[in-house]
This record gives structure tokens, C-alpha cells and sequence, in this order.
């Protein structure tokens, strides 16, 4: 693996670019930290196949120093967590492999029929990971115990045909008894996407109410969530195609009492906040999705500023992804290289101005 510096035609911005030439480079789900705590090294998985399985290897974006961790490991089935683990499943089963040392062993398996899904979500403690699984034709939303591996379940929704599907759950990173979970489907179908269990009371509830006419139809169609650093809000999309105006990043506080536009200035598609709260990252849909710009969002100015605009890849592992690393000063994304090969491309967010 290497680094290439690029600059961004468009905004003149450095970006330092990690990939494997002639093959396929990603990092983990927008929603699951890549980055060591350290916010050098970053996880990453290379030579991805037709299958979307690939090697595991772990990169210094310092030294371009590189060591093959995991082989034959699918995309996107793991999240570093802050003290430096990488937990990951592969059919049933959830592992550890510590960063460190390179020790790893079973965190829990679960019963017979059982097929964990991902991304995978951590508490910022990393003593608890929400998960959820198929069991049967039953789709499952559960919180597993890192120290004893015990599982419990948190939801099983129930969701009728045709859209059965519960998924994207995420553990509140501080208020561990809150997991959110999505009701999987088209967005211009699912009038109910956002839901948030309470394992102290049991409660579930669907905290943002997307709006509907007096036909019933719904005019707001939303997605990709992802919990705030402090576990305060829960952030989200609501897509361009929306009928109903204005649409961009908004988020919604933790139980649902009130939500907010932070910013619509972009047709965006994914959204992460940083780790310090200040700043969240997009990425965007344009028109024939053969490129994407990455935007960083001033939370506290709500204004925003576009950082680049890079070559799409040709299937769902590379859709930029943007995400920070864990000192809230990079942003991390993938791109399509000129023969159409996965990049991970790092833009270090210090070398913009004052004003931006």
C-alpha cells in the first residue's frame, strides 16, 4: 500500500490519498470508526474481491508502514473502538482482535440459524456493542456484553412484508440503555424509519415523525443515521428527492422531544458529527452519480464548506463514507482512481483557513 497527494481542483485543498494500485482499498462504515485512537493509524480493508471480502491490514499514514492483520474478512463487518480493539463478526459470531498485542478471541457466538449483520456500534467506554442478527425469517436488535460476551435483546419489531428488515442498529455511544435501530426499505415507502429502544423501560418508540399529506402519503423520506460523539442527538438525512422542503443534515435529540435543520446547502447523502461536537462531515448525491463532493458542516455556524469533489466507485462499498478520526481533525472518505480502483482519501482539516 501507498500514499499519493492530490489536490482538489476545485477548492485547492491537499488530500493525502491510501490506497493499493490496481486493487480495492476501504475503510470501515461511516457509522464505525476506521481510526486507531491515535488518529495515525488507520484500519482498512485492501484487495477486496467480487465477493467483498479482502485483507484487513492496519496503515500508518506517517510512515506508510503497513501489517496484514486478518485475511478473507468481509467489508464493513467491524469498528475500532477507543481503546484500541477491533471487533468484527463473521456468520454468528462476534470477535476481538486487540490492536496492540494482536491477540484476539471470541466475544460471543450466537445460538444455531443465527446470522449477525453489521455495521457494528460501540460505546465510547467500548464496554458494550449493539448489534442485530436474522434468526429464521425474525430480524433482531441486541446489545452484547464485551467483558462476558452475554447478549440481550433489545427489539424485535416485527415489521411486516414488504419491508421486514430491522437494521443499522447503534448503541448510544453514552447512554448505553438507548439503542437506535432503522425499518429497513425504500425511503419514499418508510413513513416510520427511526426508532430508538430504551432497555430500561422497554420502550420503543419512532422519535422523528416523518410528515405525511392528508392522503396518508409521506413527503419525507430519510436516512443514514448516526449518533453524536456525546450521545445527545441523533444525526440524519432527509434525502433531495424529498417532496417536502427544506431537506439536509438535520438531527433529532436522543428521545425525540425536538428536532432541527443544521444545514441544506448540498444534495447530501451521508452524514458523521466529530468526535469534539464541532463539525460533522457529508457527502452528496449528484446528478448521475458519477462523482460525489465531501462537505464539512459548521455545527455551531451551521454554514458549510465543500472540501472536494472526487470519481465515485462502481458499488456500495465505495460510496465516500466520510467519517472523522477520533481527534476531530481528518476526515476520511473513499474515491474511484482514474482506472476505476478504490481509494481511501485523508484530508487533514487544520490546513483550511480561519474563516472556513
Amino acid at each position: 500500500m501507498i500514499i499519493r497527494k492530490l489536490k482538489d481542483p476545485l477548492t485547492n485543498i491537499t488530500i493525502q490519498a491510501v490506497g493499493n494500485p490496481g486493487t480495492d482499498t476501504g475503510q470501515n462504515y461511516f457509522t464505525a470508526q476506521t481510526w486507531m485512537a491515535d488518529s495515525r493509524n488507520i484500519m482498512v480493508c485492501t484487495d477486496i474481491d467480487e465477493s467483498f471480502k479482502g485483507r484487513y491490514v492496519l496503515f500508518d499514514i506517517e510512515t506508510s508502514a503497513v501489517e496484514t492483520l486478518i485475511e478473507n474478512l468481509s467489508w464493513g463487518c467491524g469498528v475500532v473502538s477507543s481503546n484500541d480493539y477491533f471487533y468484527y463478526y463473521v456468520g454468528s459470531a462476534i470477535y476481538e482482535f486487540n490492536l496492540h498485542t494482536m491477540l484476539s478471541r471470541n466475544v460471543c457466538k450466537m445460538e444455531v440459524g443465527t446470522e449477525v449483520y453489521g455495521p457494528l456500534s460501540i460505546t465510547n467506554d467500548g464496554k458494550k456493542i449493539g448489534t442485530y442478527w436474522k434468526r429464521g425469517e425474525e430480524w433482531v436488535v441486541g446489545i452484547v456484553e464485551v467483558l462476558t460476551g452475554e447478549v440481550s435483546i433489545v427489539a424485535a419489531p416485527g415489521f411486516k412484508e414488504p419491508y421486514p428488515i430491522a437494521n443499522h442498529s447503534m448503541i448510544n455511544p453514552r447512554y448505553d440503555q438507548l439503542v437506535f435501530f432503522a425499518h429497513e426499505g425504500r425511503t419514499d415507502h418508510i413513513a416510520d424509519r427511526i426508532y430508538v429502544a430504551d432497555t430500561t423501560t422497554r420502550e420503543i418508540r419512532n422519535i422523528f415523525r416523518q410528515q405525511r399529506l392528508d392522503t396518508g402519503e409521506h413527503v419525507e423520506y430519510v436516512g443514514h443515521e448516526m449518533w453524536a460523539a456525546d450521545g445527545e442527538y441523533l444525526y440524519f438525512v432527509k434525502y433531495p428527492q424529498s417532496p417536502l422542503k427544506p431537506t439536509g443534515v438535520y438531527r433529532v435529540e436522543k428521545t425525540g422531544k425536538d428536532y432541527e435543520l443544521i444545514n441544506g446547502d448540498y444534495r447530501y447523502w451521508h452524514v458523521a458529527p466529530s468526535p469534539d461536537g464541532r463539525f460533522a462531515v457529508a457527502d452528496t448525491f449528484e446528478e448521475g452519480m458519477k462523482v460525489s463532493k465531501i462537505v464539512l458542516i459548521n455545527l455551531e455556524k451551521r454554514t458549510s464548506k465543500l472540501l472536494c469533489e472526487l470519481p465515485l466507485w462502481r458499488d456500495h462499498p465505495g460510496h465516500p463514507h466520510p467519517m472523522f478520526s477520533p481527534d476531530s481533525k481528518k476526515v476520511s472518505f473513499t474515491f474511484a482512481d482514474e482506472d476505476q480502483h478504490l481509494w481511501i482519501g485523508i484530508i487533514d482539516i487544520d490546513q483550511l483557513t480561519e474563516e472556513n
